[in-house]
């Protein structure tokens, strides 16, 4: 549906990101930082804060009514699946969709604010069957999308949200292929992949523009604000003379290196373009091109931003105003069904309300004095008794904690991937860091062992994503050569998760050992890495060491 020009001039730009809140109405802008509580939702009085910021900036008539924002919001927590379904109606669509959203993410629809948007027809669909189409399916959960509406719909906006990387994709000129977009913040990065001008994958580099500031404050030996100060000279050309210069600019070139190592094994593009802040100094872009060799060039997109436009808001504003309708892909939220959720109690109801909860107030402590002293007192024996092992006990409690917190789930993550594995299965690389990120190379037997492979680790509850990022048959046709990359959840999603192998499968492989006869068979080995060439067997006689090979390589300090 198309919108009258007049009330698209008059909408509201804005980019959520994590830290930091953007918008744009008219010619004036507004940015603020945002201050989350433990559970990454906005403090108290952050949100009065944005509320009264927002009130400000809109300063609109009344006759205007409710004013449409447009909203791009950042990748942390959101993922994106390419489906392909048969072609139908679009009410027909929805029910695939939300049956394809049950099997494929972590949670039920109803706890997920999603959106599609259509990309064609399936451009490989066999001879003779029936027509399909691909589907780019983003969502994120429920609760990001509705405290946003609900602090944006308080100040008189009437909130639409999008994704950020694919508002930012409106910047880049129509005529681009396949390419990637990195936008570069203060304090971490995304990098998302487009196809035909549509974001098909993206992730979040923790790398931003306060990195050119550590790796001087750590190079120089320096206090914050006289690194921050000597950047800045940087950036306006007016490097300092000596060995201070030739120090600071090569503080510059390791955290440019860092960016370069981070880059690398995220895929190949045809070419890069870089937004942000500091990617308009030309330099950048020549270093970090130089840095990636072959991979891709990298070009500035040389997008002018100023307080309220960022690369997001620009590109978001230029899809409004040019199609005079809503981005294409929209995140929505389910509707309550029913009018229970718009009913409300009486005032007198509230009164009455009221008044028993200021008399069980009052009577509270006098009945939990009475039915609770014995067992008070009990407690406060047995404190007394134990008190001097209260030390002890917080001491060694803190430090098992420590380990909890700190231990990467490594072995976890290895197991789940035996697991996943079916026979035959080879990883010739596999890469672990401890922020979750997982990437491994190898080969299977056929497109349907791979999918197969993918669906048992999703379903296994441990990762957030995986995507294939590469599939192609071996020369001899025999095998498929895979690589494969995924995002374990945090600790706290993970620990309702029981990975391990279970009782029964730690005495199997022991049994076998204990009936094998020495002329009989050898015992069975778990199905999942391909035992190398050479290899002895579990329970066989140890064999002289083979040449040494170059193992599968993990790197948990990626």
């Amino acid at each position: 549906m198309r919108e009258f020009p007049f009330l698209s001039s008059s909408a509201v730009y804005l980019e959520i990101g994590q830290s930091s809140l953007k918008a744009l109405h008219g010619d004036d802008g507004l940015e603020m930082a945002l201050e989350r509580l433990e559970d990454g939702r906005l403090s108290g009085p952050c949100r009065e804060k944005v509320s009264l910021g927002l009130r400000r900036l809109l300063k609109k008539k009344g006759w205007l009514g409710r004013v449409r924002a447009y909203c791009a919001i950042g990748a942390r927590g959101v993922a994106l699946r390419r489906l392909t379904l048969p072609r139908t109606g679009k009410d027909e669509l929805r029910r695939l969709l939300l049956l394809q959203i049950e099997s494929e993410f972590p949670l039920p629809p109803d706890e997920l604010a999603w959106g599609y948007r259509l990309l064609g027809e399936d451009p490989v669909r066999p001879p003779g069957t029936p027509a399909r189409q691909e589907v780019l399916v983003v969502a994120v959960k429920k609760e990001v999308v509705e405290e946003y509406s609900e602090v944006l719909s308080a100040c008189g906006l009437n909130p639409v949200f999008t994704l950020a990387a694919a508002a930012r994709g409106h910047l880049v000129p129509p005529a681009a292929g396949p390419y990637a977009l990195l936008d570069v913040g203060s304090s971490q990065s995304e990098l998302a992949w487009f196809e035909h001008g549509v974001p098909t994958a993206v992730r979040i580099l923790p790398w931003g523009d306060d990195s050119f500031t550590r790796s001087i404050e750590h190079s120089l030996h320096i206090s914050h604000d006289e690194a921050e100060k000597l950047k800045c000279q940087l950036d306006q050309g007016a490097a300092p003379e000596g060995e201070l210069g030739l120090r600071a600019c090569g503080a510059v070139e390791a955290a440019l290196d860092s960016l370069g190592r981070s880059l690398e094994g995220t895929g190949s593009a045809p070419e890069i373009y870089l937004t942000g802040r500091t990617t308009l100094r030309k330099e950048i872009a020549t270093g970090l091109a130089r840095r990636l060799g072959k991979i891709a060039p990298c070009e500035p997109l040389g997008v002018v931003e100023g307080e309220g436009r960022s690369a997001a808001i620009l590109g978001l504003k230029r899809s409004v105003e040019e199609n005079g309708a809503p981005p294409s892909l929209v995140l929505q939220v389910k509707p309550m069904n029913g009018p229970a959720g718009l009913t409300r109690p009486a005032p007198l109801q509230w009164a009455a309300l009221a008044v028993v909860l200021a008399i069980a107030s009052l009577l509270f402590p006098y009945a939990e004095a009475t039915f609770l002293k014995a067992r008070l007192a009990r407690r406060l024996a047995a404190i007394k008794a134990d008190q001097g092992r209260l030390a002890t006990i917080d001491r060694e409690l803190g430090f098992l904690q420590f380990l909890k917190q700190s231990e990467p789930p490594y072995l976890d993550a290895m197991y789940l991937l035996s697991k996943a594995a079916v026979p035959g299965t080879r990883i010739d690389y596999l890469s672990m860091n401890r922020r979750g990120d997982l990437s491994l190379r190898g080969s299977l037997r056929d497109g349907t062992q791979v999918a197969d492979f993918r669906s048992k680790l999703i379903d296994s509850g441990f990762f957030s994503t995986v995507v294939v990022e590469e599939q192609t048959p071996t020369p001899d046709r025999q095998k498929v050569n895979v690589r494969i990359t995924a995002q374990w959840k945090s600790a706290a999603d993970r620990e309702s998760l029981a990975v391990g192998p279970t009782a029964a499968e730690l005495t199997k492989p022991k049994s076998a050992g204990v009936e094998a006869s020495p002329g009989g068979s050898p015992p069975a080995v778990r199905p999942g890495l391909e035992t190398p060439p050479g290899a002895p067997l579990p329970g066989a006689a140890p064999s002289p060491a083979p040449p040494r090979t170059s193992p599968p390589r993990t790197d948990p300090k990626q």
